[in-house]
């Protein structure tokens, strides 16, 4: 299952780049770029000059994988009291600590994907603003005028 989704999200990123079309908005910022750099965690949010989410995600990710790490340490705990004593508690514990820290690795991908999708947009739009002020829109009366600046 897990090879499965990972093959998914990389088709999706290859995809994404493939058949993303850069011409119409030049924007200074290569969308390649930010997705290589999003492999560290708030690097494609540093890399499109977004800091406040770059922090945002660096300290999701490292809460996240902080506590799945806190929660293996656990979950190995448990399972070598389980294996000492063969009682069903420590079993029990085992598999909540478990559940718990695939719950986390499954939060931090989630979290991942985000960061990652934010990045890449972020890259294709970086001078939108500079854009959109060439394109004008007027409503006069009952009608509607469309003004591009060249």
């Amino acid at each position: 299952m897990k090879k499965i989704c990972i093959f998914a999200l990389m088709m999706i990123f290859i995809s994404l780049h493939l058949f993303a079309e850069e011409k119409p908005f030049n924007t200074g910022r290569s969308s390649t770029k930010a997705l290589l750099w999003s492999i560290i965690p708030g690097g494609g949010q540093i890399y499109n000059k977004q800091y406040v989410k770059a922090g945002i995600d660096i300290l999701a990710e490292s809460l996240l994988l902080g506590t799945a790490i806190q929660y293996h340490i656990q979950m190995n705990d448990a399972y070598s009291l389980y294996k000492q004593t063969h009682n069903q508690a420590y079993y029990d514990e085992y598999n909540f600590y478990y559940q718990q820290q695939q719950n986390m690795l499954w939060w931090w991908a989630t979290v991942k994907l985000l960061a990652v999708l934010d990045a890449y947009v972020d890259a294709k739009m970086f001078n939108y603003n500079e854009k959109k002020k060439k394109l004008d829109l007027e409503f006069e009366g009952l009608g509607m005028s469309l003004r591009y600046k060249f």
